[in-house]
């Protein structure tokens, strides 16, 4: 029986700009993670059931986009909603492949759908993941409802993987945010956080304190991406290793995050140990940051087998 990964949060139309004008896709944080997971569950041999939970509306663009779920290989939990279309995003990016960001989602299907509580009823899997975006979609009582359904569902062994990618555009101010985030990390089993987004919510100054703020927290197991410097991971059994990466010339860093916890997750489903998971999305996110959109076409990969020493992961305990 294939695990069954549950991502929820939204897809939306991504107008990407190019030197010959602007090409279209669908992309969303949560979505590109699932889209990654599946991908590289394939690659590792796992039964994987990656499916992907959000509002989406009736209209041709809407079947269009979940058209492009399957083909991608995620699974379809959307909930219809009468009358609403999917969200829109322009993204640019500089000379050094930073991006940034121009919404129009307030009204969205996912918008409209996270405003409530009963979507929830569709929230089940062996892995539910979600992020920080998916929290800014909800209002504060929906957000105390998640984090009931979170602790019934982890009572049922489900596992909760949460990144908090902070986007401070999408929450009234840091505390508010702060306080979602701190709520969803109680009850979370793998934390897959970048230390700039950390540092910018108040909760460290580095990624030492990072770590230990989550561990303080109740979370298990938690990956610290720090970009070009690799990622810090810390377990129970494990203690902290930095575990390095072997830096790569940026074109876009759209999606390189989400490629990341991707990775790492279909990695630890194979039961790879956390260094040689963070070894792999490493691997996986340096690939993407050399190529432009958030989700990369499909390309030929090194073998991503097991067994790669420590030295050449580029591993250090701290």
């Amino acid at each position: 029986m294939s695990i069954r990964v549950q991502a929820v949060g939204e897809c939306m139309l991504e107008i990407a700009r190019t030197e010959g004008g602007v090409a279209l896709g669908y992309a969303g944080d949560t979505y590109n993670t699932a889209v990654y997971a599946s991908r590289i569950a394939g690659e590792l041999g796992v039964e994987l059931d990656v499916r992907f939970l959000s509002g989406v509306g009736v209209d041709d663009e809407s079947r269009r986009m979940r058209d492009r779920w399957r083909q991608l290989g995620v699974g379809d939990d959307a909930i219809a909603v009468p009358g609403a279309t999917p969200g829109i995003y322009l993204i640019s990016t500089d000379d050094e492949g930073e991006r940034t960001f121009t919404y129009w989602r307030n009204q969205s299907a996912a918008s409209q759908l996270f405003a409530r509580a009963d979507w929830m009823e569709e929230l089940s899997a062996d892995y539910v993941y979600l992020s920080g975006v998916t929290l800014q979609l909800m209002p504060l009582h929906v957000r105390i409802a998640l984090v009931e359904r979170l602790r019934q569902l982890r009572g049922q062994g489900s596992k909760v993987v949460f990144d908090s990618n902070y986007r401070p555009s999408g929450w009234p101010d840091v505390t508010s945010a702060q306080a979602a985030m701190t709520s969803v990390l109680g009850e979370c089993d793998l934390a897959l956080v970048t230390l700039e987004d950390e540092v910018a919510l108040g909760a460290c100054h580095d990624a030492t304190s990072c770590a230990a703020n989550l561990t303080a927290l109740g979370v298990p197991e938690i990956a610290v991406k720090l970009g070009a410097d690799g990622v810090m991971v810390k377990t129970r059994t494990d203690g902290v290793i930095h575990v390095r990466t072997n830096p790569r010339t940026a074109v876009d860093t759209t999606g390189a995050g989400d490629s990341f916890n991707g990775a790492y997750l279909a990695a630890k489903v194979a039961g790879f140990p956390a260094m040689e998971a963070a070894h792999l999305a490493n691997r996986i996110a340096g690939d993407v940051v050399t190529r432009r959109g958030a989700i990369v076409p499909t390309q030929p990969l090194a073998p991503l087998g097991r067994g790669v020493s420590a030295g050449s992961r580029g591993v250090g305990r701290v």
